[in-house]
């Protein structure tokens, strides 16, 4: 059976994200799996909950919490299935709409050949995936640009070995973009920014209508959304989509 990892932060959570994106996996995903959060309750029937208070961060850590509670979260995690050889990393407000497979997880994707975003002084995840461009290239790695936003296959030796490398638990990393670039750096990926992509439509902020949402449900896999980009429309039309006209949950 295969893992599908959620990690849970309920204080960020807008509208019912979680409960949304439940349904779309199982609606949509065509392979024997259970459905794991890890973080806070979810209270959503049927899916394992694994309980994990948000790691505590020492004073003064300049260190970007989200990313050293995420390594903390697998961990967890990992002491629940220690004969797994690997899982799936996805996100409350990643929701598919077309039926796919593991497969399809597999495949790599890219967003760019390159890590371009530089820090900027008010985005701590943008000022992180510039660090860990600086990191990778120290090592001597290539540099593309693996975060597509996207659920995304781990096999758990290889990410332990990242966390270990890089020292993960206590510095801040893009952790994806240690992993891909690590251990797959020459494997041919898809750009899923590309025009005709059929992965992702991103409703990455408030220009994003209705109208566009409902064209890329019978287009792409999956469609996600920012913090900036969610609506209750667009909440509204996924319930639709799932068949969930009272409540999603």
């Amino acid at each position: 059976m295969i893992q599908v990892v959620i990690p849970y932060l309920a204080s960020a959570a807008q509208g019912c994200e979680l409960a949304l994106a439940v349904a779309g996996w199982r609606r949509h995903f065509k392979e024997d799996f259970e459905i794991v959060v890890v973080g806070d309750d979810p209270r959503i029937d049927g899916v394992t909950f694994i309980p994990c208070p948000r790691v505590v961060l020492p004073q003064g850590c300049r260190q970007y919490h989200a990313h050293l509670d995420h390594v903390h979260k697998f961990r967890e995690v990992r002491r629940h299935y220690p004969e797994a050889e690997g899982f799936i990393y996805t996100c409350d407000d990643i929701y598919a709409v077309r039926d796919f497979t593991l497969a399809d997880v597999q495949r790599l994707k890219v967003r760019r050949d390159d890590i371009t975003d530089r820090g900027i002084r008010w985005n701590a995840w943008v000022q992180d995936n510039w660090k860990t461009r600086g990191a990778l290239a120290k090592a001597g790695l290539q540099t593309r640009n693996f975060v597509c936003h996207l659920p995304v296959w781990y096999e758990w030796d290889k990410l332990l070995e990242t966390y270990d490398r890089y020292h993960c638990d206590d510095t801040s990393y893009v952790v994806e973009q240690l992993y891909f670039n690590t251990f797959f750096p020459d494997v041919p990926a898809e750009h899923v920014e590309e025009p005709g992509s059929v992965w992702q439509f991103k409703v990455w902020d408030h220009k994003a209508t209705p109208a566009q949402v409902r064209e890329a449900l019978d287009r792409v896999v999956w469609i996600s959304n920012s913090f900036r980009g969610w609506a209750p429309w667009m909440e509204d039309i996924l319930r639709e989509r799932y068949g969930l006209l009272d409540h999603p949950q």
